[in-house]
């Protein structure tokens, strides 16, 4: 035991390795010294013992091969185990598992499988831990954890080809594109649905968090999906569209428009499946909830039950009276809470509030969600009103200069991507043939109109100036 010990010990060495040719040769010879030790009968006996003395954020790629070796040997029980495997995935050391993706990949199998974390109720294993992590996040309520990640635009997927690196695997700037691969065993192949599907439940995951604004740009990601097929649309960007369509409400008070580059096919498919929807948006414009609330009954909750939906069309529905008092802001800047409540109606009665005191408690619901900026004053010689607050938008010299400055950070976060993603356009080979092309176009455009078209704009310059000085 104490000989495994001084072998799963013996990476990273005490002192840390600053050079990463070094450190890179280091890795990947203790990687295969803990391979090869993991196949020895004495290992499997005593990994549950040795996972009390390695630490999983210090020795992550012998606590890895422990954890594996245990599960093997039914070395612990689940609940323990499950403790082990928990403490590992959020403390282990990232750098080294760039050299042990199999081993790594077994694990999230592990949860993937839902043999230790439940998925869903109908037990669905999903192919891609990208998506399957998500999925997880959303199931077991543990978005917060995941917001970091969730929040990050997408800008490479893995497996993407001309990503090598000439620099070592244990470089710590490495950028997780060159190293997040099939090869490495850190991902699996990725699919049009996994894409879909991961996207679908980012959406989700934000909906849960009423965050309708990332909410609507991830369902959005999802019904733009491109498609060579004029006439392709997965269910997944149907789904997509129709929660879209509700998280638009929420959020604009409006039905949000189809962008223009959405797929054709894509169109015809949510203007024939998503008419339900789309009804529910239309009446949602409407000055009263009478239409909304007859469109929501004639489909029934039983409809939108089945769809996933019925919590988010109750809050539609919820929402339809917020929308009207926050309209009221393009004509009034003050209001009596008594004009709100005649002029404004519930969806879910297709009435008026019965009080002046509802129409309080509403507003001042709406005040402390930060969904309406006012305030509702009660003067003692008139009635209650509620008083819009303008936003100011003219900034000071100092606000000014910080919003410069967060700009230009932005854009110079956006400069590794822009030059990575030239590069990855300059070994595209349809992207050179379209280059191609339109320098063909150009060439032909010159030779063709050139001469006499400058001719004609110099001369049309010397006519301006001519007036002009005149």
């Amino acid at each position: 035991m104490d000989q495994i010990a001084s072998v799963l010990l013996n990476f990273p060495p005490a002192g840390g390795i600053t050079d990463d040719d070094l450190y890179n040769s280091a890795a990947k010879s203790h990687s295969q010294s803990v391979g090869e030790l993991a196949v020895t009968p004495n290992f499997k006996d005593t990994a549950a013992q040795l996972l009390d003395h390695v630490d999983p954020a210090i020795n992550s790629i012998s606590y890895l091969s422990l954890l594996i070796a245990t599960r093997i040997a039914n070395g612990l029980p689940q609940p323990e185990l499950l403790a082990k495997v928990s403490i590992f995935l959020v403390s282990f050391d990232a750098r080294q598992i760039r050299y042990a993706g199999k081993a790594f990949s077994l694990v999230l199998d592990w949860l993937t499988s839902g043999d230790m974390f439940p998925i869903d109720p109908t037990g669905s294993v999903l192919t891609n831990h990208h998506v399957a992590l998500v999925k997880l996040a959303y199931t077991t309520d543990n978005i917060e954890l995941a917001l970091p990640l969730l929040e990050k635009n997408i800008v490479f997927y893995p497996g993407v080809k001309g990503l090598q690196e000439p620099r070592p695997l244990g470089s710590p700037d490495l950028p997780p594109a060159s190293y997040v691969t099939v090869e490495a065993g850190l991902t699996k192949q990725l699919s049009s649905s996994d894409v879909l599907q991961y996207d679908l439940f980012r959406g989700l995951c934000f909906i849960q968090r009423r965050s309708w604004s990332q909410a609507l740009d991830a369902l959005e990601r999802v019904i733009t999906y491109p498609a060579r097929d004029t006439h392709s649309c997965s269910k997944i960007m149907v789904e997509a569209h129709n929660k879209w369509v509700l998280v638009g409400l929420l959020l604009e008070g409006k039905a949000p428009t189809l962008p223009t580059i959405t797929a054709p096919g894509a169109q015809k498919a949510f203007s024939a499946l998503g008419k339900p929807y789309q009804s529910i948006g239309s009446a949602f414009g409407e000055n009263t909830a009478r239409a909304l609330k007859t469109e929501y009954e004639g489909l029934g909750p039983q409809f939108f039950s089945e769809e996933n939906n019925l919590n988010l069309i109750r809050l539609v529905i919820q929402h339809y009276q917020r929308w009207q008092i926050l309209k009221l802001r393009q004509v009034y800047t003050k209001v009596s809470l008594e004009k709100i409540r005649t002029r404004t109606q519930s969806a879910e009665t297709g009435a008026p509030l019965a009080t002046e005191t509802e129409v309080a408690q509403l507003v001042q619901q709406m005040i402390d969600e930060g969904m309406l900026s006012g305030v509702v004053e009660r003067p003692t010689d008139g009635p209650a009103y509620l008083s819009f607050h303008v936003p100011d938008e003219e900034l000071s010299e100092a606000g000014f200069g910080q919003k410069m400055l967060q700009t230009a950070q932005r854009l110079k976060g956006l400069e590794p991507i822009v030059r990575a993603t030239n590069e990855r356009l300059g070994t595209n080979r349809d992207y050179v043939r379209f280059l191609a092309g339109q320098q063909k176009k150009d060439k032909d455009w010159q030779r063709d109109y050139g001469v006499g078209f400058m001719n004609q704009v110099e001369d049309e310059d010397l006519m301006t100036d001519a007036v002009a000085g005149f």
